[in-house]
């Protein structure tokens, strides 16, 4: 199997299917990129022998029949999309054509009727059943992460329709998310390195979340707590789907008007939790509402506060500043997490309450999991999880001493070798997360 040719066809295909939204299935803008589809879905089909299946079950994308565990939350929406059309499966047959991939597009987009029965393209004619000894080790977590987004995505739409949402789907993701962290911690940590460009935000909001409950776990948080808290990460960013896309992304410096937009997030993210949270879920909307204020109170907005912030305010600020710096936005590269690190120390004490920066350094290590680090023999390892009382954190092989990226990563340890430099992902060419099913730390 290989994850990285499927994941390459849907990316493309994802980019066919918002132009066809946009544009009739004439336009250059759906040609252009319906003939990057079709290579990429002609590579993935040959390298199967001919035909590659696509298909979808438990909430998943499958090549053929192996699961593409990373794959299916890094396209968590497309996968909705398609469920969304009835399509169970999607077979593509070398040499596959470009005009077989608009029409398939278009059909997602709701802009086209279904697909010729005779093209190099097709729909439902391999439906599978997936048993549960097939559905990968963590199944559990990703589904709690999963759900997480598409609670998000409700609420998103309710937002930015000016309608109430009801607190209880956000309520119910915290608690899968609590249980299933809980049961796998060091998964989860590594799980929280998933990005998302296309979806920023709402990945975004699941990673503080996941990140939030280990650190007030940590903190002796009790449980009834860590579940407001854990609602207050998961919709602390929430005010931003009334941000528009353009001020989100903008490449540059923002204007006075764009940085007024965003500004306004955390007081349209607790306007709207307040009006749909009970007596006791008011908490959220205070997390909502300073997140960006800072420990010294020399944030946005300015909260009239003699006490200081609510801590748990502070926890999660902490939270957030550490996956927004270790994410690649549309005006910045992504940091390592050691850099990310670096920043919240510097600020330890002004900008971030200094027990929660501490405790949270003791909760990931000084090299967190997804950390990638290079050895002093050329190759590069990935962090896995940080043991408490170990020398070394445990590390697997990603790419060896000739420069190879390894198709699965290898156990290995920093025993015997020396740290020269941490290396952002895009520069090693891995992505983290998807290392989650085949990093060889089950027995967690």
């Amino acid at each position: 199997m290989n994850e990285k040719l499927a994941r390459a066809a849907l990316y493309d295909l994802r980019s066919v299917i918002r132009q066809a939204a946009l544009y009739p299935p004439g336009h250059p803008a759906v040609q252009e990129t319906a003939a990057l589809a079709a290579l990429s879905a002609n590579t993935v089909a040959r390298a199967n022998g001919g035909e590659a299946i696509v298909a979808l079950a438990n909430d998943s994308f499958y090549l053929d029949r192996d699961l593409l565990a990373h794959t299916s939350l890094e396209f968590h929406r497309l996968l909705r999309e398609l469920q969304g059309r009835s399509v169970q499966s999607v077979t593509f047959l070398a040499p596959v054509s470009t005009g077989d991939i608009v029409d398939l597009a278009s059909f997602v987009a709701g802009r086209g009727s279904d697909l010729p029965a005779e093209g190099t393209v097709r729909l439902n004619e391999a439906i599978i059943s997936i048993s549960d000894e097939e559905t990968g080790g963590f199944q559990g977590l990703r589904k709690a992460y999963s759900r997480s987004l598409d609670v998000l995505r409700g609420i998103g739409a309710v937002s930015g329709s000016d309608q109430e949402f009801d607190l209880s789907g956000a309520a119910w993701a915290v608690e899968q998310l609590m249980e299933q962290a809980f049961a796998e911690p060091a998964a989860a940590l590594l799980l929280s390195n998933l990005k998302s460009h296309d979806e920023y935000t709402f990945y975004h909001c699941v990673n503080v979340c996941i990140l939030s409950l280990a650190l007030a776990r940590k903190a002796g948080m009790p449980q009834e707590q860590m579940s407001l808290l854990g609602i207050g990460a998961l919709l602390h960013d929430i005010g931003k789907v009334t941000v528009s896309p353009g001020t989100l992304q903008h490449p540059g410096r923002l204007d006075h008007q764009q940085w007024a937009e965003i500004k306004s997030h955390p007081l349209e993210g607790a306007e709207a939790i307040m009006a749909a949270a009970n007596s006791f879920q008011e908490v959220a909307a205070v997390v909502a509402f300073e997140h960006h204020a800072r420990f010294d109170q020399s944030g946005y907005p300015k909260v009239a506060q003699r006490a200081g912030l609510h801590f748990f305010s502070r926890l999660v600020a902490t939270v957030d500043t550490y996956d927004a710096i270790t994410t690649r936005r549309s005006y910045r590269r992504a940091e390592t997490p050691n850099r990310a690190l670096r920043v919240l120390s510097k600020g330890s004490g002004s900008l971030y309450d200094p027990d929660f920066v501490k405790a949270f350094i003791e909760l990931v290590g000084v090299y967190p999991a997804g950390s990638l680090l290079q050895r002093n023999d050329g190759s590069v390892v990935m962090v896995t999880q940080n043991i408490e009382g170990a020398e070394h954190p445990e590390v697997v092989l990603v790419r060896s001493t000739a420069g190879e990226v390894l198709p699965t990563p290898e156990p290995a340890s920093l025993a015997g070798y020396s740290i020269v430099d941490q290396l952002s992902a895009d520069t090693v060419g891995v992505d983290p997360s998807a290392m989650l099913e085949v990093a060889g730390f089950s027995e967690v």
